[in-house]
């Protein structure tokens, strides 16, 4: 995995979130696991292929993810809200992920996503492929956020 992966990943989250939640994202953390195994309740997963191969697992609370919602989704009763959640993050997770991926391809190259896939609940446990991993955790101030890159080369 090589670290420079991570750079669009960061500026993307940072544009992002800010555009789409209203929320200042500041870089916490930059630490090396693995796997991209999520660290809190919230987990979207998408895969990457062509140019680079791997996974990125956004992970973050509840709390977090329905303030998100309630940023992305403005006028929406809050019962609306908890089920239109999973939506809103994956729809959050889908923009950074293909903003960086923009990035990574470059000019000559192609780079595809998958479909996100959310993943709710405290002590879930996902199986994921034992793949060196670029984890950055953000800071706002509706809390944190982290993402977790696995990514080669083609």
């Amino acid at each position: 995995m090589k670290a420079e992966f991570a750079n669009p990943f960061i500026t993307a989250a940072v544009s992002t979130f800010q555009k789409e939640v209203g929320v200042k994202l500041s870089r916490k953390d930059l630490t090396l696991k693995k796997a991209p195994v999520p660290s809190q309740s919230v987990s979207i997963v998408i895969g990457v292929t062509g140019a680079v191969r791997g996974q990125v697992v956004y992970s973050m609370d509840e709390n977090v993810a329905l303030s998100v919602a309630k940023a992305m989704l403005p006028g929406k009763l809050p019962a609306e809200l908890k089920k239109l959640m999973t939506s809103a993050v994956s729809e959050l997770a889908n923009i950074i992920t293909g903003q960086a991926s923009i990035t990574l391809a470059g000019e000559n190259n192609i780079i595809e996503i998958t479909p996100p896939a959310v993943f709710i609940g405290p002590g879930l446990s996902i199986d994921f492929l034992t793949m060196k991993t670029v984890c950055v955790s953000f800071i706002s101030g509706i809390g944190s956020m982290e993402i977790n890159i696995a990514m080669v080369d083609a």
